[in-house]
């Protein structure tokens, strides 16, 4: 059997969660937001060689397993593409008052798609500066 020249391991790591207050912080004072419809991401450079993410969904939202339904397809969205995603980034992703309101119809595929063109979108505006 071939082994792949690159092996890629897609685990969601403690390092890659954003936690600290001061991390969180300093992303609302000195981040840039991009949005679609369901999200809005705050981003700014991190200088690791890594990317983390934190998730923000307000209990307006719905009840708590909806909110943890929703933390779970973004974190596994994230931890499944995270090679094609910039490196070196911190992200705080916000879910949005459209996503709760069409998030009983919505699957996991169509969320992690508008997910990533979001993150499509970072790419395209960090590339032109």
């Amino acid at each position: 059997m071939i082994e792949p020249k690159e092996v890629r391991r897609y685990t969601f790591r403690k390092k890659e969660r954003l936690k600290l207050r001061r991390d969180i912080t300093l992303l609302f004072k000195e981040g840039k937001s991009v949005q679609n419809e369901y999200f809005v991401i705050i981003y700014r450079k991190n200088g690791l060689d890594y990317s983390r993410i934190a998730i923000s969904v307000k209990k307006k939202f719905g009840k708590a397993n909806r909110r943890n339904k929703l933390r779970r397809w973004v974190r596994e969205c994230f931890r499944t593409n995270k090679y094609n995603i910039s490196k070196g980034f911190d992200f705080l992703i916000i879910a949005r008052k459209n996503l709760s309101e069409k998030f009983d119809k919505a699957d996991y595929r169509s969320i992690c798609s508008s997910l990533l063109n979001v993150f499509e979108r970072i790419i395209d505006a960090e590339s032109n500066t």
